[in-house]
């Protein structure tokens, strides 16, 4: 198996944005209550504002995305599992605090709309971005 750099390599980075932008969506519309609501409202407050902000901010946090999964790939890929999807979501809690540990590093950096959506939101992205772990693994499996 190769590393995951290769999801930054100009051959992969534009589909592995484009299908993780297609994740996000598709996460964001399953959500309901209260906090569907307000997430969906953030979301499009910001494609308001730009069309593409999804887009740019998954381009932009992609190599953080790909340090962090470091060292659960090299684990999967040493224990010889099949699905890297189904080994992150056994590991769910820990794989969603170090995708959040990044996202805390980059929110200053973040277009307003989105870093307030970020912010006012971040109680709660536990529950938003843990069932949405497989199917994130294994696009990330895809590409590298």
């Amino acid at each position: 198996m190769t590393d995951l750099s290769n999801l930054l390599s100009p051959a992969n980075r534009s589909q592995v944005v484009q299908e993780l932008t297609r994740l996000v969506d598709t996460t964001v519309s399953r959500q309901s209550g209260l906090t569907g609501m307000a997430l969906k409202s953030a979301v499009a407050a910001g494609k308001k504002a730009d069309a593409d902000a999804i887009p740019k901010g998954v381009d932009k946090f992609l190599p953080q995305i790909v340090d962090e999964l470091g060292p659960y790939w090299s684990a999967y890929t040493a224990s010889g599992q099949q699905g890297f999807g189904q080994f992150l979501s056994g590991r769910e809690d820990e794989v969603v605090k170090s995708i959040l540990d990044a996202g805390d590093k980059q929110v200053d950096s973040m277009p307003g709309p989105v870093k307030k959506a970020y912010s006012t939101l971040r109680g709660k992205a536990a529950k938003i971005v843990g069932p949405a772990i497989p199917e994130f693994g294994d696009i990330v499996e895809r590409f590298a």
